[in-house]
């Protein structure tokens, strides 16, 4: 028997999208950009204006992009879409079940089981001595804003703060309340219903784990020969760029790093994936570095569309670097990359040719080549599994809005203890406890990394 979703009484996804009630109110292709790789295809979400509801700032546009396959392309568009509808909304009136506000003492004091804070993101003693650091490490005293979630061990209660649960939750009513997180980017999704959208946002969170570890701490890996990737030359083909793809190392499941190199422009730009089939996050690394390559281009002149959408007010002024002809931007970035403060800027960055070196990492491997065969497939059973024996834990909190939630889609929050998320590299979370433990077990180190001249500061080629 045929399931639809009208059969399970659930509205079908494109009722999402209506030029006048909509939440999206459009989708639109997206001109391949010249000397892309034919077959890279994208299209634009135009999502409707939450503000009219109230203090939700949901993003208005949404991307989706795949090789080949325009409705995927239609739904990977929606479904950020969704992520950042769904993500940025926090009630007027805070029910009690569902959020607290205080410090983690309190927490526990008013009978809810607390997050242990050694589980969560810490950044370094010398960055919080930085100037005008903007965040503090979250211990038993600091105020917070505090999620219900569901541990997914046991599905029993457990409470985390809402700076690693939620997205642009820093709204004018807890403007008093200390910054303890950057804005988390690492492990939302859309999924259909609440196992797939975490099993989604689970894998994000390993990626972008595995890419902290190995980008930070400059780890060997081995390289991956393309043509051993099912489907990835012909993806590639007709266009003027190079690329390479590496293994990040990771202990859950297959990760990937690609690179992709214009010889035209000079322009490098890199993507990451984790997925539970080597070859397809390797196919996805290629795709998001060619994505990076576009959005680059936007960086690269002073009238780019970066600096126009600066300009126009669409972006804040505070987030990129002031442009430079000379793409001298090393000399801006400040003590530490302290003024590196959105991963939009990581992209201005790589336009300084200061920079290039860091790309023997993709194009010269310490590990040599390999085909694709040789990483293991791993189940999301099995990816659990090596989680657990790990002692990571992994917490989720449904952010599904009613009315996305009538479409039979969730957006879930997956938040893994232990490990380590993305930031700008401003705000890179050196602190965290996994880096030295990386360092030694894997041997990529004699002594726990614990300085600055410990890390590589200089964040990779991506946004």
């Amino acid at each position: 028997m045929t399931t639809t979703a009208e059969t399970l009484g659930l509205l079908p996804l494109h009722t999402l999208v209506d030029e006048q009630t909509g939440i999206i109110r459009r989708v639109r292709p997206v001109l391949t950009p010249e000397n892309a790789p034919p077959a890279y295809t994208s299209m634009t979400a135009e999502v409707s204006n939450a503000r009219w509801l109230g203090d939700w700032p949901a993003d208005r546009v949404s991307l989706g992009t795949t090789f080949g396959d325009s409705r995927q392309a239609w739904i990977a568009a929606v479904a950020e879409g969704m992520e950042r509808y769904c993500g940025n909304f926090i009630p007027a009136d805070l029910p009690d079940h569902h959020y607290f506000t205080g410090t983690a003492r309190e927490l526990t004091a008013s009978g809810r089981a607390a997050v242990g804070l050694e589980q969560l993101p810490r950044f370094a003693d010398w960055q919080l001595e930085r100037a005008a650091f903007p965040y503090r490490n979250l211990d038993a005293d600091t105020p917070a804003l505090w999620t219900a979630c569901r541990r997914e061990s046991d599905s029993s209660e457990v409470w985390l703060p809402a700076s690693l649960t939620l997205l642009n939750w820093r709204q004018r009513r807890f403007r008093d309340l200390p910054r303890i997180h950057h804005l988390n980017y690492a492990g939302i999704a859309t999924g259909q219903g609440r196992a797939d959208a975490t099993d989604r946002a689970v894998l994000e969170t390993i990626e972008r784990d595995a890419l902290e570890l190995w980008w930070h701490l400059d780890g060997p890996t081995r390289g991956i020969r393309p043509e051993s990737v099912p489907g990835l030359v012909d993806a590639m083909a007709g266009c003027r760029l190079q690329y390479w793809v590496v293994e990040m190392p990771s202990e859950f499941a297959p990760c990937m790093a690609a690179l992709v190199f214009d010889p035209d422009t000079g322009l490098y730009a890199a993507g990451f994936s984790c997925k539970n089939e080597p070859a397809e996050a390797a196919r996805k690394a290629v795709l998001e570095a060619v994505h990076t390559w576009i959005y680059s281009q936007g960086a690269t002149d002073a009238d780019g569309w970066v600096f126009q959408a600066v300009d126009a007010g669409l972006m804040a002024k505070g987030l990129y670097l002031e442009h430079r002809e000379d793409r001298q931007y090393l000399d801006d970035v400040g003590p530490g990359f302290g003024s590196v403060r959105d991963l939009g800027a990581h992209v201005q960055v790589w336009l300084d040719p200061r920079t290039h070196v860091l790309a023997e990492r993709f194009t010269e491997p310490a590990g040599g080549l390999v085909d694709i065969a040789a990483v293991d497939d791993v189940s999301m059973p099995e990816l659990y599994r090596r989680l657990e024996w790990a002692g990571h834990t992994v917490y989720t909190r449904e952010l599904t809005t009613p009315d996305v939630a009538a479409t039979g889609l969730s957006v879930v929050r997956a938040v893994v203890g232990g490990l380590v998320p993305n930031a700008p590299a401003a705000f890179a979370y050196l602190g965290c406890p996994r880096f030295t433990t990386a360092a030694l077990e894997r041997g990529w180190r004699e002594t726990a990394p614990a300085l600055p001249e410990d890390f590589t500061l200089t964040p990779p080629p991506h946004m």
